[in-house]
């Protein structure tokens, strides 16, 4: 079925001309087919045509909205950045209220919901931008960045009051530590998690390894501008 998200922000298609409800309507059957299709094949197998039969259309019609595959992964990676709103939700909240270990272990289980339901084209995105496709690029780092830096924000905002805060450089670098860790193991196959220890047990180490980096301070040897907190204070907006 059809979903009006992200994609449904797109105005013209690929000649230019104004989408009108039907054409907006098309395009989506065909994000959508593209999606189911990804349940069954890997995004470099995917056709125009077995797209456009799944969307009860003709190839024709697809190149009518789309310039190739390619752009129509795109499209669904764009979708799959928009939903990482969810996980800023979370890491938006006072985290200095309640139990911290709560905090770090839902913003990684919402981060693995987005990529249990957007795995193949993430996996296809960070293929694409690691190959130098600068669009791909563009997106994965527009996802990345604000996460990043709400997290970078969190960790100055929590620092306990016995520890040297760290400045918004080096939380932004332990962030991003952070990032690149819930990404690789949210990016693994389930079922080679489920083989080995278990999701369960994978989360909550990672949950408290996030812990830790909250309530450490700055870095170990950090110089520079890192200074004593004299009290915890919540998040910045």
């Amino acid at each position: 079925m059809a979903r009006a998200d992200a994609s449904s922000n797109v105005k013209t298609n690929q000649q230019g001309q104004t989408l009108g409800r039907k054409g907006t309507q098309t395009r989506l059957k065909l994000l959508a087919a593209t999606r189911k299709l990804l349940d069954s094949y890997s995004p470099v197998e995917l056709t125009a045509v077995a797209i456009a039969k799944e969307a009860g259309t003709s190839s024709a019609s697809f190149y009518m909205y789309f310039g190739d595959v390619r752009d129509a992964l795109h499209a669904l990676a764009a979708e799959a950045g928009a939903d990482m709103v969810k996980v800023h939700e979370v890491v938006q909240e006072d985290w200095t209220a309640g139990d911290l270990r709560d905090h770090a272990l839902r913003m990684v289980e919402r981060f693995n919901e987005i990529w249990d339901t957007h795995r193949q084209v993430l996996r296809f995105r960070n293929l694409e931008a690691d190959r130098g496709d600068p669009r791909f690029e563009a997106l994965r780092m527009a996802t990345y960045v604000p996460f990043i830096d709400l997290v970078a924000r969190q960790i100055v905002a929590t620092c306990p009051a016995d520890k040297t805060r760290p400045t918004l450089g080096q939380a932004f670098a332990l962030a991003s530590v952070v990032h690149a860790a819930m990404e690789r193991l949210s990016s693994t196959d389930p079922a080679v998690i489920a083989r080995g220890v278990g999701a369960h047990k994978v989360n909550e180490a990672l949950a408290h390894m996030i812990c830790l980096m909250f309530e450490g301070g700055a870095p170990s040897g950090a110089t520079g501008s890192a200074r004593k907190s004299s009290a915890r204070r919540p998040a910045a907006s």
